[in-house]
């Protein structure tokens, strides 16, 4: 067990880009003297290793610390409507093992619980690790944060009212945290990402659905029944049709990855896919392109005014398959969001591009296993 000061000191180490004693010192508030004695342990313990020494000229060089990578590993979940991904990783976040399935291999499952945990044993078999220290489960869905569930998962059908946490709990012998996928997505990017310093940030992914975490004073956004930031069921345009939600016209049934192909099958009437028109700049599949960028831009510029974020993190595959629908989407929130909530705001990628989600999962397992050690 450690004290509530040697486990903030770990959680600044833990966010791996090395850290001197001196700017610990300064982060935490504690003195030299307590930050030299709580590193001594932690470094005796093999939480923590010395890295390379920095600073110029005579005086005496400072020397970064990191996490030890042999301490942990932890296992990431993240459970999507079109994937199913598993990662293995050691304390400093570094991927040794990554798998995706289609979740429909799942759904053809009477108990989508034993199947999932066949997947890991034989991933972590072929990891060569026996054990986990921490398990991190994402959910694009909704969860019962207090009683520890999955309660639905949009448009699948064996994914209600699921007991994660206690099943993975008993089968694997280690500790599970589960979180819904946006609010994982922001915890990766506030730990080990580009937030590490921004207390107001939203995370959006756009991939086969829309999900986005909110972070405000450095806390992440729930709400009372702790599904905040719904982004991709705000309603756009209600003659887009009716969203697996049961609402018409949410932005998830007109911008997501397969929505777009049906758009442009649609348009062309002819074989082809919208990646490979947009790779020779096919008029149809820019403007397929474009008017996603305008519908996610004009539902961010309206968070953008309720929220007044520091900055916006982009990713998902529709970002970085088509790099214009993420340039129309800085331009829209300039040009529709209040001037002032725009003042100093910048629209920037993601850290982890595609892998948001399993990030999340492995940064959620690793944040609240060392926050378990008060």
């Amino acid at each position: 067990m450690l004290n509530e000061s040697e486990v903030l000191v770990l959680k600044f180490i833990q966010q791996g880009e090395g850290i001197s004693r001196k700017t610990l010192a300064e982060k935490t508030g504690l003195s030299q003297a307590s930050i030299t004695k709580i590193t001594q342990k932690l470094a005796s313990e093999r939480y923590i290793v010395e890295g390379e020494r920095i600073g110029s000229g005579l005086g005496r060089k400072e020397v970064l610390l990191y996490p030890d990578p042999d301490k942990f590993t932890f296992l990431g979940i993240d459970i999507g409507g079109y994937r199913l991904r598993l990662a293995l990783a050691d304390y400093r976040f570094e991927i040794k093992r990554y798998e995706e399935f289609l979740i429909e291999d799942f759904e053809e499952k009477d108990n989508v619980l034993e199947e999932l945990f066949g997947k890991i044993e034989l991933f972590l078999a072929a990891a060569g690790a026996a054990s986990v220290d921490a398990i991190g489960v994402s959910v694009t869905g909704i969860i019962d944060k207090a009683k520890r569930k999955i309660m639905n998962i949009p448009n699948l059908l064996r994914w209600d009212n699921v007991d994660i946490v206690a099943s993975l709990h008993e089968r694997f012998a280690t500790p599970v945290y589960l979180e819904e996928s946006g609010r994982t997505m922001a915890f990766a990017e506030k730990l080990v990402g580009k937030a590490k310093d921004v207390e107001d940030f939203i995370v959006v992914h756009v991939a086969y659905g829309v999900v986005a975490g909110i972070f405000i004073n450095g806390e992440p956004l729930r709400g009372v029944n702790n599904v905040g930031g719904l982004l991709g069921h705000i309603t756009v345009d209600e003659k887009a049709g009716r969203c697996r939600c049961g609402n018409f016209g949410c932005l998830e049934n007109i911008v997501t990855f397969p929505m777009l192909e049906k758009q442009f099958a649609e348009r062309m009437q002819t074989p082809g896919t919208l990646a490979e028109a947009y790779a020779v700049n096919d008029k149809v599949a820019l403007d397929v392109c474009i008017e996603a960028g305008k519908a996610i831009g004009i539902v961010l510029s309206n968070v953008v005014n309720l929220f007044n974020p520091q900055t916006i993190y982009l990713g998902g595959s529709v970002f970085e398959r088509f790099p214009l629908v993420l340039e129309e989407v800085k331009r829209t929130v300039l040009l529709r969001a209040n001037r002032f909530a725009t003042l100093g705001m910048t629209l920037d990628k993601s850290s982890f591009g595609d892998r948001q989600g399993i990030m999340g999962a492995l940064t959620l397992a690793g944040s609240s296993f060392i926050s378990a050690f008060e």
